[in-house]
């Protein structure tokens, strides 16, 4: 707080970086670099044509954005949102936005518009709690702004007192009606739209359940009165309308009933999230009723990825274009008519966010003419572009067409609040005609520029059984196209198709088998078949709330075809694609994949030593040369075990040698080695000198055919200095002995079975046919004994005849690993590498070699090795968080090309050293003597 006050004048471009290292300091780290954030780090742009930059990433922790002091945040909400969303993989959980004096802090996984906390700089003493999740080792935080689970505590309060209302005999209808007049009661008067808090007072004032039925729905009356209450009791109460009020049910509260109403009057309402409306929509009605129905609770981070491409997306893009203030004042007019439907509406939260978003819209375009008139005010607007009917939902039960009102109707409320443009809000807009109770399914749907939501879940060998075989046989006469086993949800998108105008955008949520078969056939299929163009679209996510299901979404446009396409593999794999085809799997090139610096940067992936010379006596001995040269007084110093990649998987035990002398000096080497140099003087010279000899002349003749060819001098080369191995690969022996272990396997694999990778003791020398790593963890082996290494050595290796050949130019450099994984996911594979390990390590011991027990996975029967590696790979899925059922190496491209980009601290081979990763000691052991 000092240094800010002395030193910091608040100055964004100037200061950030000094601010953000001095208060990662304050938490207790020695820098921000130090602890592993990024400063200026890049993000692409949603259209991929520019770049951003984000002040500090820090993943998976944290995203922080600097502004200037003073700076309104909640102007800086859309940006922060928009950085969070792009910067994939790996995704930071929080995101502060800070002026110097104030930290904003959002979790947009579970709240939007609102941060979950507001810390002042000169509170952080006694706040810190709130920023737990930057300490070096890493707290829950504690938030005084979680609006969520205020919004559920007190979903549940309500929902218990019409479970108690209803439970005693009142019609369902009833106590619904008199819930939710209620809960627009409580919201009203700590919105500030019913004075004097005359609901709870009612409540306290109650003594009785006859008290209650008098002075409730006395109240509720006078709030269904045209003109504001000139006396009484209720003086000052305005007329409210909207038709939630037209019809007062009357019910005397039990004391139990008033005691739990009281205690939902204590909650601030002004902080609960209109969700509450779907929290409660779903907790009042019977399972059964849900199950038949397929209502699910929909957050609004899964809605925001419908409404943003489909809605808010194209609009800003639309915005960016406008010079001129006629070309805004023509967006505007433009707005006033834009329609948005949802035909699943339920409580109406897709309505919602949309309406919410399109204010904002306007507020922006309002803003920008502003601007353009040279600071000229345009005014406080009292008409809004965007009126509430505007906002189409249909929906078959009644009471979720009540709630998906009242959201509407707080959801103008909550947007003047925000915009400051007092817009006139009581009496409530009469939504009847605009979100109204029938079947989607057999009804006319409005006419609407977008269409969005979330229809019913069920699948088609349910359907009878939910819906009835009279309602499955009407679906049939009225969609003889959708036949089959597709599911219920299929019916919405043809009809959505077809209902949109020419250049409309619809999305729509889904199960994940709308990619499959006749659910496809009947609905992602028609739409590429008519016209559409799917643009952007999940594969497949889990959903939010309470349904254990998995879905994909999609989003897509008519008529009109729409760049870049995104595809999410998962929420935290993108691909940019050129076409995204109904089966919602990318079509991409392996060959397209990116070097990862951090695989390269330090070199850890090596090729093994070529001795040159091989044949006959020469740089490689078997036993009885090592002994003879040994007798003769040789150096053994300069005799190291050498394994090949097909003795490694061939053998259990070593029987070749190489002679190795690293000098570079002859005269050197001849005093260090004589008997040696004697050696190598008798054999290996005249090849080279023959070699030599022959490269020479066939070099004369070229140049003289031509004189400005480019000639061979290997060998010219290789005879300078002819006592070295032809690539003795200094950089790799140095590497590997910084351990007494490294990981190998061999270059040339076989199309029937696995690359096989095992730690070879550090005094042995790797010849070319083996390519080694200099890591000795056992995390590493599990990560490249794993299919997910596997499937990437398919796709991305050479081949020799029709063998795998592992290279590290092509596989190695560009092989994504897991980012991030937590330290419970790194101890699990871990751990059953060691198993896997210590199996391998028995077989070996009895004679069975490493090619044999892996050839033993082609035939049937129980097999432990097998059971192993599929252990193996599950540990590893979860640490890469992907989809079990999706296809392995799209992920693993998709999470190639986001990596390849980044330029914050991107995990690699060794980023895990700092986790207890090796557990066990197994090797490729020297030849004892």
């Amino acid at each position: 707080m000092r240094y800010r006050q002395e030193h910091l004048s608040g100055d964004e471009k100037g200061e950030a970086q000094v601010y953000l290292d001095r208060f990662f300091r304050a938490l207790g780290h020695e820098g921000v670099r130090e602890a592993g954030a990024t400063l200026e780090m890049r993000i692409k742009q949603r259209d991929q044509k520019g770049t951003a930059f984000a002040d500090l990433m820090w993943k998976p922790r944290c995203l922080i954005e600097m502004k200037r002091a003073d700076t309104d945040l909640s102007k800086h909400y859309r940006q922060a949102f928009d950085y969070w969303v792009q910067a994939v993989p790996d995704r930071p959980r929080y995101v502060i936005l800070c002026n110097f004096d104030q930290f904003w802090i959002y979790d947009f996984d579970q709240q939007l518009d609102e941060p979950v906390d507001r810390v002042l700089l000169g509170d952080l003493p006694q706040r810190a709690d709130a920023l737990a999740f930057l300490f070096p080792i890493e707290q829950s935080p504690v938030f005084r702004n979680d609006l969520v689970a205020v919004t559920r505590e007190a979903a549940a309060d309500v929902a218990r007192v019409f479970k108690q209302i209803h439970g005693r005999g009142v019609p369902r209808l009833k106590a619904q009606v008199f819930t939710l007049q209620s809960v627009m009661a409580m919201f009203a008067e700590d919105i500030g739209m019913l004075p004097e808090h005359l609901f709870t007072r009612a409540l306290h004032d109650s003594s009785s359940g006859s008290d209650a039925y008098d002075l409730l729905f006395g109240l509720f009356r006078e709030m269904n009165t045209p003109g504001p209450t000139p006396a009484g009791r209720y003086k000052g109460t305005p007329y409210f309308n909207g038709g939630l009020f037209s019809e007062v049910y009357p019910v005397e509260l039990t004391d139990d009933e008033l005691d739990d109403l009281r205690r939902a009057c204590e909650t601030d309402w002004s902080a609960v999230r209109p969700e509450i409306f779907g929290t409660l929509f779903e907790g009042s009605m019977e399972e059964s009723e849900r199950h038949a129905q397929g209502a699910h609770f929909t957050s609004q981070t899964d809605i925001a990825k419908i409404v943003g491409p489909v809605i808010v997306n194209p609009w800003r893009e639309r915005i960016s274009k406008a010079g001129a203030i006629p070309e805004l004042e023509k967006l505007l007019l433009e707005l006033s008519s834009y329609t948005v439907l949802d035909p699943a509406c339920g409580s109406g939260n897709f309505l919602y966010v949309a309406y919410r978003e399109l204010r904002r819209i306007e507020h922006e375009i309002q803003n920008l003419i502003s601007e353009r008139r040279r600071g000229r005010h345009v005014g406080q607007q009292s008409i809004s572009y965007v009126p509430t009917d505007h906002f189409f939902g249909i929906d078959i039960n009644p009471f979720a067409v009540e709630v998906a009102k009242v959201t509407m109707m707080l959801a103008k409320k909550l947007s003047t609040d925000e915009l400051g443009d007092h817009q006139e809000v009581l009496p409530l807009d009469n939504l009847s005609g605009t979100i109204v109770a029938a079947d989607a399914l057999f009804s006319e749907w409005p006419k609407a520029n977008a269409i969005v939501g979330n229809p019913p879940f069920l699948g088609r060998r349910g359907m009878i059984d939910d819906l009835g075989a009279e309602y499955c046989q009407l679906l049939s006469r009225e969609y003889p196209n959708i036949s089959g086993v597709s599911d219920f949800v299929t019916y919405w998108f043809p009809k959505a198709h077809a209902h949109l105008p020419p250049g409309g955008r619809a999305g729509l949520v889904a199960t994940k088998s709308i990619r499959e078969n006749d659910s496809r056939k009947s609905s992602l299929d028609y739409i590429e078949a008519n016209g559409g163009h799917i643009f952007e679209a999940v594969s497949s996510q889990r959903w939010s709330g309470d349904a254990q299901v998995h879905v994909s979404i999609v989003n897509w446009s008519k008529g009109v075809d729409v760049t870049p396409k995104i595809l999410w593999l998962s929420d935290q794999l993108r691909l940019e694609v050129k076409e995204i085809s109904p089966t919602l799997r990318p079509g991409f090139d392996v060959r397209k994949a990116k070097d990862i610096e951090a695989n390269t940067s330090p070199q850890v992936c090596f090729e093994g030593q070529t001795p040159g010379m091989t044949k006959g006596k020469g740089f490689i001995l078997d036993r009885e040369g090592k002994r003879t040269l040994a007798k003769a007084g040789s150096s053994v110093k300069v005799i190291h075990p050498f394994l090949g990649g097909r003795e490694m998987l061939r053998n259990t035990a070593i029987d070749r040698w190489v002679i190795d002398i690293g000098l570079d000096d002859s005269l050197e080497a001849r005093s260090s080695y004589p008997n040696m140099m004697k050696y190598l003087e008798d054999w290996v010279l005249p090849k080279r000198e023959e070699a030599a000899a022959k490269e020479e002349a066939r070099n004369k003749k070229v140049l003289r055919a031509n004189p400005k060819a480019r000639v061979n001098k290997h060998h010219a080369n290789f005879l300078a200095r002819w006592w070295k191995l032809a690539y003795r690969r200094t950089e790799m022996l140095d590497a590997l002995a910084q351990s007494d272990r490294y990981l190998a396997t061999s270059r040339h694999a076989s199309v029937n079975r696995p690359t096989v990778f095992s730690f070879v003791d550090y005094a042995v020398h790797p010849g070319d046919s083996m390519t080694v790593f200099s890591l000795d963890d056992d995390y590493s082996f599990g990560i490249l004994s794993s299919d997910y290494h596997g499937v990437w050595v398919r796709a991305r290796c050479s081949y020799l005849k029709s063998d795998p050949r592992y290279t590290s130019s092509t596989v190695w450099a560009s092989f994504p690993w897991p980012q991030a994984p937590t330290s419970d996911q790194v101890k699990e594979i871990v751990e059953v590498s060691a198993r896997l390990l210590e199996l391998r390590q028995r077989h070996y011991e009895r004679g069975i070699p490493l090619e044999a027990q892996y050839a033993s996975l082609q035939r049937p029967g129980k097999n432990d090795l097998r059971d192993l590696h599929a252990e193996l790979d599950e540990a590893v899925r979860k640490a890469y968080g992907f989809a079990p059922d999706e296809d392995k190496l799209a992920q693993l491209y998709a999470l190639n090309q986001a990596l390849a980009s980044e330029t914050a601290a991107v995990w690699g081979p060794k980023s895990a050293r700092h986790m207890d990763v090796r557990v066990t000691d197994y090797r490729i052991s020297p030849p004892v003597g």
